[in-house]
């Protein structure tokens, strides 16, 4: 008897969990300025290194906080400010020869005067999934024996990888506004299509930026634009390939013809998949009970695909009680976290909050802000039965005024999704277990959901001649049904 053996490579999904790393630091104002009081504030958190270890994941990284201020003399500036951080989240069996994707957001943050400066206290939320590789022994085929009887199963397993990657770089120039200075520039990077060439892919998209403008008056004045990239990334085609992009730095320069530099660096990657397919034995037996299949079901995670898609939320928000109306709406900064997300039934949830910030003149001249919590949450296809998922603020627009002001968000949702792929496999062989075959006819009546193959293999019988004697017998077989079996033995 010779038997075919093959190892499937499985990157399953070990297991999920949360931790939340609460920061506090003193922010020193830029030199020479005053503080009267904060407008806004933009916070992001960036994983910049993921291990793991006994127990845990660990995680390095960098808040980066932007806040817009008022100075006693009541003319706004902005700054920039960064603060590291090194936090673990706690995994139960988590070892060092894992790997971990972790996503990094700031549920909660808070800046306030202090002694000249400023205090921030944040809390910044990782969300870690982690992968473990398994080594998945099978066997694939049984020669050389008499009367073999085998179910085989095809396995298909894909697995997420980077195809490719390379840099971009935008040079532009925009209109400004006359004898304005640029106090605050933001931009969002998204890929809106990916053509597959001859040397690799060719990645195209737009940059879609922000900026706040001062005014001689002291006034702020936001301009948005969108500027278009197209880059070549040098790759091999894959499956399912999507690309993202991320903005590494930006300057906006006024120029003294009235316009703006834009200079942005991009960095692109390519991501697919690679498919190992494989057709193993599920089960086997012979005539003559040589040997005996130790069956095992295995349960993986499959990659299945990256989705993304823009979600349009429309809010009325109401200015607090205490406050002046809103005589013209400026400019709006946003922070988004995701709660919880799920998939159930061919359908996805995802559930988060929204921190809007809105900047605000009065009916006297003076800018006001006040920032409201709106709850998150909308239902798309599911393209798996697992995802990992994040959100970006694409664009932000303010109306109306007076005691509410409508707020228009697009926001883009990425996921990773993943699917269950269920198995049964053969790992080994072993010695068959004494059995005296009965001679003659018998009557068998079946155990419930059984098929030819289960009966063949309970009485070592050829599934063709089981079904000779029984024509009429359809699978799957009813519990307690009569089948005829002739043994000669």
């Amino acid at each position: 008897m010779e038997i075919r053996k093959t190892t499937l490579t499985a990157e399953t999904v070990f297991g999920r969990a949360a931790a939340q790393a609460q920061m506090e630091s003193a922010i020193p104002l830029p030199q020479g300025k005053t503080l009267e009081r904060v407008l806004s504030y933009e916070s992001e958190a960036l994983v910049r290194e993921v291990s793991c270890r006994d127990g845990a994941v660990v995680v390095t990284g960098t808040m980066t906080l932007k806040p817009v201020v008022e100075s006693a003399e009541r003319e706004p500036y902005a700054f920039e400010a960064a603060a590291d951080f090194t936090h673990t989240v706690r995994l139960d069996g988590v070892t060092p020869d894992m790997n971990a994707r972790v996503f990094a957001e700031i549920p909660a943050c808070s800046l306030t005067c202090e002694q000249g400066g400023l205090l921030m206290q944040a809390t910044v939320e990782l969300r870690a999934t982690v992968f473990e590789s398994q080594q998945i022994p099978c066997i694939v085929g049984i020669d050389g024996v008499k009367e073999l009887e085998q179910l085989t199963e095809t396995v298909t397993l894909k697995k997420r990888v980077l195809l490719g990657a390379a840099g971009a770089r935008i040079g532009e120039t925009i209109n400004a506004p006359q004898s304005a200075a640029v106090l605050k520039a933001s931009a969002v990077p998204l890929v809106t299509g990916l053509l597959r060439g001859t040397d690799g892919m060719r990645a195209e998209g737009e940059l879609k930026l922000c900026v706040l403008f001062r005014m001689p008056d002291g006034g702020i004045r936001l301009e948005r634009s969108v500027l278009p990239f197209s880059e070549q990334i040098a790759c091999e085609p894959g499956e399912n390939a999507a690309a993202n992009a991320t903005l590494k730095t930006l300057s906006v320069v006024i120029e003294e013809d009235g316009t703006a530099t834009v200079d942005a660096a991009l960095s692109i990657g390519v991501y697919g998949s690679v498919s190992d397919t494989q057709r193993v034995l599920s089960d086997a037996y012979d005539e003559d009970n040589s040997f005996l299949c130790r069956t095992a079901r295995r349960s993986v995670q499959s990659f299945e695909a990256t989705w993304s898609q823009t979600v349009q939320l429309n809010e009325t928000l109401t200015v607090p009680a205490h406050m002046k109306d809103a005589y013209l709406p400026l400019y709006a900064s946003l922070r988004t976290a995701i709660t919880q997300s799920a998939a159930a039934d061919g359908r996805a949830r995802i559930e988060g909050i929204l921190s809007a910030t809105v900047v605000y003149r009065d009916d006297d001249g003076m800018k006001q802000s006040f920032t409201q919590e709106l709850p998150l949450s909308f239902d798309t296809e599911a393209k798996g039965d697992a995802l990992i998922a994040r959100l970006r603020v694409l664009e932000t627009s303010l109306t109306g005024g007076g005691r509410t002001v409508g707020l228009a968000v697009s926001l883009l949702v990425e996921a990773e999704w993943y699917r269950t792929v269920s198995f049964c496999c053969v790992p080994e062989l072993a010695a068959p277990e004494p059995r005296k075959p009965d001679s003659g006819m018998l009557v068998y009546f079946a155990d419930a959901d059984e098929s030819l193959f289960s009966i063949g293999k309970r009485f070592s019988l050829p599934t063709a001649r089981v079904h000779a004697c029984n024509p009429d017998l359809c699978e799957p077989v009813a519990a307690g049904t009569p089948v005829l079996i002739f043994q000669n033995k």
